[in-house]
């Protein structure tokens, strides 16, 4: 597989776009990021807002498809991001790839955040070329699995004490998709994810 494969960015699926963060995003970014209850079962933050924009900015020279580094996308609402998800590229000869995400609770219970997932994992099959797609989530974060079984990933795994993370250890499942179970769950969306819109 090519490591830079062509891609088509964004995608409008459902009303939502899904695109590349960038400056413009930081206040948008903010207002979820630094939120210590989006930020309690993730590995990460709560983010400052310097950080914030050394993390938009260290996106300008990711590509898609690069191994090993998270391509941050936004889905935006009416001009407003109201989440991102984050696509990692493992093994470029085994086409795996790992899926995280993170949308803000003031958009919770409409969707949106199933729809953005399914976007991003198909655009990570579809334009990337991956085979399976896997994403770990801590266990109490219920939302979190509960979406990803709404995706259609399958969990596979329940890992005990998997990592040690803000003076605690964290108990984690672990999902997975394949390109083929995308496929034919989501075929509806195959057109708004090709690498030329309005191509299935």
């Amino acid at each position: 597989m090519d490591e830079t494969p062509a891609t088509r960015l964004p995608l409008f699926v459902d009303g939502l776009t899904i695109r590349r963060i960038g400056p413009d995003d930081l206040r948008d970014l903010y207002e979820y990021w630094s939120d210590p209850d989006v930020a309690r079962y993730q590995l990460w933050g709560p983010y400052s807002s310097d950080q914030i924009e050394a993390m938009i900015n260290a996106q300008v020279d990711i590509k898609p498809g690069d191994p090993g580094l998270a391509l941050v996308l936004a889905a935006e609402l009416d001009e407003q991001v109201i989440g991102d998800c984050q696509l990692t590229v493992t093994s470029v000869d085994d086409r795996q790839a790992e899926i995280g995400f993170a949308f803000n609770p003031r958009f919770a219970g409409r969707g949106l955040a199933t729809r953005a997932v399914a976007a991003v994992l198909g655009f990570g099959f579809v334009q990337l070329g991956m085979h399976r797609v896997v994403a770990a989530t801590d266990v109490r974060n219920e939302r979190s699995w509960r979406l990803l079984e709404r995706v259609g990933m399958r969990r596979e795994a329940h890992f005990i004490h998997d990592c040690f993370v803000k003076s605690d250890w964290l108990d984690a499942y672990v999902y997975a998709m394949l390109e083929q179970e995308w496929q034919e769950r989501h075929s509806m969306l195959a057109a708004a994810v090709a690498i030329s819109e309005g191509m299935a």
